[in-house]
Parts: structure tokens; C-alpha cells; sequence
């Protein structure tokens, strides 16, 4: 072995590939692959009403991503939704099955609701906030 060729201390030399690009695989084929099915579901419907996929995605994306209001929509229902699932996931990492979470959110934001009108009128922000989300 040369001075160029000598291995590094603690170095190994393998030629699997590593294990972060076999996990990398297994993580990414089925979402990119659930979103090619339902793209050509997707097409399949658009085409069933006669109209061009190409065109209609180019609305959609138009509408939704084209102005600050639909961006603002997009971000105010999406954060709705992860909070959602955020709530669900605490239960499924213990173990426990929880269908209902939309409409405990929505219970959660009634009680606080309610806890805001019950607070005198003169209460200030600071105190009244984290009444509210107790």
C-alpha cells in the first residue's frame, strides 16, 4: 500500500451501499408512487368530463398558488388538518387507536370560546389567552 492508498484510521471500506439510501428508498417509492396512481386517476376523471387535464391542473394550481388569498386558504386549512393529525399521532405512538380528532378540535375551540365569554370584561390579554387554552 502506498501513502495515498492507506485507509484512514476507523475507516471502513464496504461496498454496500449505505444504509441511509436503502432507507431513503424504502421512504420515498410509496408516496411518489400513491401520487402517480392518483394523478392518473385523476386524469382519468378530468378526461370521463371531456376536458383537458393539462388545463384543469393549470386552473387548480392558478387558483390556489396564483395570489396571496388562496396561498393564505391553503396555509389556514392545511394547519387546521396537521394539527389534527399532530393530536392523532400522540395516541398512535402509545398504542391507542383516536378517530374523532376534527371534532375534538372543534370542541377544544368551543370551550375556549366559552371560557373567553365567561372571563370578566375587563380581563386583560395576558391573563385571559392562557385561560383560554386550558
Amino acid at each position: 500500500m502506498t501513502a495515498s492508498s492507506a485507509p484512514i484510521r476507523g475507516q471502513k471500506f464496504s461496498s454496500a451501499p449505505p444504509a441511509w439510501r436503502e432507507h431513503a428508498e424504502e421512504a420515498l417509492i410509496p408516496p411518489l408512487v400513491a401520487l402517480l396512481v392518483a394523478l392518473i386517476c385523476g386524469d382519468l376523471l378530468i378526461l370521463s368530463y371531456g376536458q383537458s387535464p393539462a388545463a384543469v391542473y393549470r386552473l387548480l394550481l392558478e387558483g390556489t398558488w396564483g395570489n396571496a388569498y388562496g396561498f393564505g386558504q391553503v396555509l389556514y386549512k392545511a394547519t387546521t388538518l396537521a394539527f389534527t393529525g399532530l393530536a392523532v399521532s400522540f395516541g398512535l405512538r402509545a398504542g391507542l387507536f383516536n378517530i374523532g380528532g376534527e371534532s375534538q378540535l372543534a370542541a377544544g375551540g368551543f370551550a375556549a370560546a366559552l371560557t373567553g365569554l365567561a372571563l370578566p370584561a375587563g380581563t386583560p390579554l395576558i391573563l385571559a389567552l392562557p385561560l383560554c387554552m386550558i
